[in-house]
This record gives structure tokens, sequence and C-alpha cells, in this order.
């Protein structure tokens, strides 16, 4: 009986290993068969995914709104010229991109827009006059405006990493730069300087730049603010405004206090670093005006410094100090954020925040605001619950349920001339890292805040696209260290309980 199963076996064995080789010789004459039809008729599939983000409804809205509406009754054309020929911008997926957005401008307004090439070879001259730097650049006309864009300009990426983009914002560029070529009278954005202001990057130009003003520096506001001005800002001072105290001969705060009566915008941007060698009485005088102070405590020094926000349960870099913000809880805050709000919650970073607190006679009004005469305080940005106020290297106070306040927007009712000031108490809010990442709403937040101030053609709506179809998330400190015990804790668990499982069947098998 046992001799004839080994024969079954032996037989059933010869037919496998038979079967085997038959079919492994089939597979191979199959696709030798195929492979050579391929060669001979072209049968190949480009398996690459071709990138395409065409136009959308609320970028001809915008451009229909304010860009063509400009060029009526003229007869000027906007030329957008590139730096290379068709069939080079073609080979390169981020030059072809924004040559495709170029064609549908042209191929919708052909009457107003039209794409030339320059080469810049052979026109060196003319290059310069654009203030051409790269091959890649591309310059927008119109009479004699004209604005150069560098290729970087149409993408998004993580931080300073310039060499892969993680969203395609061509649109919006495109929207931005139109608007300022075309416009008659571009509003001016003042930034002043004559107070130790320090940029660690260009963002926050590039920002004002993008929300549709021309940026320009303010050596000194005592012999008052331009009549032109439409924002004022003031971003990382490290030392005080001048104010008509028996010392300083002009006012500075007088000036702002003109201006701002007349219906002025004003943007203040400071951290704890801001005020590391005490306040400034003249500037924080004249923002308690408009209901806002910032929370300072005597060190163990004995001077006055400020509130350092540290919150490890919502951190983005290991000493908590680099944090998560959400958008405040108020119905008056998501009104001014709502178009930030669209894709559901914010995620906005700030490092190095300070508190921003009511000023001295500023009430609660029961809409999560506060108010003192005419001037009403919306808290914009806060901290989450739990998180920490620092002073010279110790905790000094904990957050509750509303959180720390990190941006609020001021609003003076005066009809005509009312006015708006924006405070934020991080300027890492408005950083290289922040502003251009696909991840934060940083930059989202500010145009947002720019908008509510009473700009109307700010481009918000026109969105920036991810180029990869995988959802781009931020992860906190805390969350990663999470995710680090359990990718280390799961596998060693399972691997121990299987083990264990194997020795006890094996002891009573």
């Amino acid at each position: 009986m046992a001799k004839l199963n080994r024969k079954k076996l032996g037989l059933h064995g010869s037919v496998a290993v038979a079967v085997t080789v038959l079919v492994m010789a089939a597979v191979i004459l199959l696709n030798a068969i195929f492979g050579a039809l391929a060669d001979r008729y072209g049968w190949y599939v480009d398996m690459n995914p071709t990138l395409e983000y065409p136009a959308t409804d609320a970028f001809y809205t915008y451009v229909d709104t304010y860009v063509m509406s400009e060029l009526e009754g003229t007869e000027n054309t906007v030329r957008i010229l590139f730096c290379e020929e068709e069939e080079s911008l073609l080979a390169s997926d981020e030059t072809m991109l924004v040559l495709s957005a170029a064609k549908e401008l042209s191929e919708r307004y052909p009457e107003r827009v039209r794409i030339e090439y320059l080469d810049i070879v052979a026109e060196p001259r003319q290059a310069r006059e654009y203030g051409v730097d790269a091959s890649t650049d591309v310059v927008v006309v119109c009479g004699d405006r004209s604005k150069v864009c560098s290729l970087e300009e149409f993408y998004m990426f993580e931080g300073s990493n310039v060499s892969t983009p993680v969203a395609y914002r061509g649109h919006r560029r495109f929207a931005t730069v139109l608007r300022t070529v075309v416009s008659r009278e571009l509003p001016v954005c003042y930034v002043t300087t004559n107070h130790g202001e320090t940029f660690p990057d260009n963002e926050m130009m590039y920002a004002v730049a993008d929300a549709g003003y021309d940026a320009r520096r303010l050596d000194s506001l005592s012999d008052g603010i331009p009549a032109d001005c439409a924002l004022l800002l003031t971003y990382n001072p490290d030392r005080d405004f001048t104010d008509e105290d028996g010392v300083a001969g002009k006012s500075e705060i007088a000036a702002l206090r003109a201006y701002m009566e007349n219906g002025g915008r004003y943007m203040v941007f400071v951290s704890a670093d801001t005020f590391s060698f005490g306040g400034f009485p003249h500037l924080e005088g004249f923002l308690s005006e408009w209901g806002v102070a910032f929370e300072h405590k005597k060190g163990t020094e004995g001077r006055e410094d400020c509130y350092l926000v540290r919150d490890p349960g919502h951190a983005l870099s290991t000493d908590g100090y680099t944090v998560l913000a959400r958008a405040d809880d108020s119905e008056s805050a998501k009104t001014v954020l709502a178009p930030a709000l669209e894709g559901g919650d914010l995620t906005v970073m700030l490092g190095n925040a300070t508190v921003i607190r009511p000023a001295e006679g500023f009430g609660d009004n029961g809409r999560g605001q506060t108010t003192k005469g005419d001037v009403t305080v919306t808290p914009l940005l806060s901290s989450f619950a739990g998180a920490e106020a620092w002073v010279s290297g110790r905790a000094v106070d904990r957050a509750g349920d509303d959180g720390y306040t990190f941006m609020t927007l001021s609003e003076r009712d005066a009809g005509e001339k009312s006015g708006y000031l924006l405070a934020c108490s991080s300027i890492e809010f408005a950083c290289e890292d922040s502003m251009q990442s696909a991840v934060f709403d940083n930059k989202t937040v500010f145009m947002s805040v720019v908008q509510a101030m009473g700009k109307d053609d700010v481009p918000l709506h026109i969105q920036p696209q991810p180029i990869s179809d995988s959802t781009i998330r931020t992860m906190t400190t805390a969350q990663a260290k999470t995710v680090t015990w359990v990718a280390v804790a799961v596998p060693a668990v399972a691997m121990l309980a299987a083990g264990l499982i194997v020795l006890s069947r094996r002891k009573y098998s």
C-alpha cells in the first residue's frame, strides 16, 4: 500500500513539474511575441501622469472684474513674455504649466492678451531693461508697466527648499501680476524702517505684493504719513516710537493717531523677543487705545519681560516654542477668517509668540469681542488650552479653555473714516517657512485679514493646487512621539503574543 502511494506521488510530482515548465515556456513565448509586435507597431502607453491644472471660474471672474475692466476704454494690451522658446518650455513640467496658464488667458482674451518669446541671448539689452535674471523668468507687460516673475513664484515649496514644489499657484500669481500692471493707481503699503526693523527673509514683502499693494519703505513717521498710504506696516521693531515727551522733537505717535483717525489701516507684528529689553511705552500706549496690550511680568532679575508661549502638546519643535494656533471660537473671528476656513480647520504656525490681552477699559461685549467706545477688538488666532506662559526660563501661567490670544483685529466705527488695526504677537507668522508652505494656512489668513480691512480685490478664492494627490498634513512634536512609540511597540507586542501562542500550543500538543 505504501509502495502504491509513493508511485502516485511520483506521478503527480512529474505532472506538476511538466505543467509548470509548459506554463513558463508559454509566458516567455507570449511575452516575446507581444514585445516584437509592440516594437513594430508602437504599442506603448505613457504611464507618467500628465500635470494639468486648468483655470477655474474664480480665476476668470477675478480677471474679468479687476483686470479687463481696467483695460476698457483703452488700447492697452497685456504681453506675457517668456525668455525661452516654446519647445524648451514644453520640455519641463514646471515651465509647461506656466505656459499653459498664459495660453488659457490668450485664448479667452485674444484681443487683450498675447504671448511673446524673448531671446535674452540675442536681445540682452531688452532683457536688462525688464530686469530679467534667468531664462525661466516670465515678464508681464502693459503699457509702460512691467513685472518680472521668477519660476519659483508660480509654485509653493516646503520652507526654503525650492527644488521640489508641493503646490502650483500659477493662476493666483498671474491674477496678482495682471492686476498690478494694469492698475492705473496701485495702492501703496508703507513699511516703517527706522525702529531697527529686521526681516528674516523677504516673505512679508512678498505677501504685501501678493495682496495687491505697491510696497515702499518709510524712514520716519515724524513728518507725517504720506497721503497715498493705503496700508502701514511695522514688523519686528527693536526700539520704541518717538513721542512728544520733552526729549523727542517730533512725535511719530501723533502721526499714527492722525493717520488712524482718518480711516487708516495699520498692521504691527511683534514677538516675545521684541520686548526682551523691556516694554515700548509709546507704541504700547498707542496700541492700548485700540484695545491691544501685551502681557508682561517681572522676571527673576527684576526686569519686565514678555510672556513667551510654550505648548508641548501642539508644538512643531522639540523645545515647544514653535506652536500651532487655531481660529478663535467667536462668530466674528469665523467671519473674518471665512476664506481660510473653507477647507475646514486652520493649520497656522507661530514661533516665539507672546500673549495679547485686552487693554485697560475694554470689556467683553458678549459676542467674543471686547469693546470700549467706538473701538471693537476681535480675537482671530488663539493657542490651544493648556499652553504655558514662560518668563525668565520658568512657567508663570497656563492658558484656560479659551487659550492665549495671538492675533487681533481692531475696528474703530467712524463711518467712511473707520480705521483698522491688526496686531500679531509672532513675527514668525509671516516668515518664509510658514507663508510659503502648502501645509500651513498663514498666507490665506493674512489675505483674509487684508480683505476684512477693506481691500476687495485680494485673489483669495484662487486656491493653490497640490501637485501630489496625497493629502499634505502636519504633525506636532507630541503626535510624532506618539506615532514613534506605536510604531515601535505594536510590532514588538504582536511578535511576543505570537511567540507565546506558539510556545503554548507546542507545550500542550
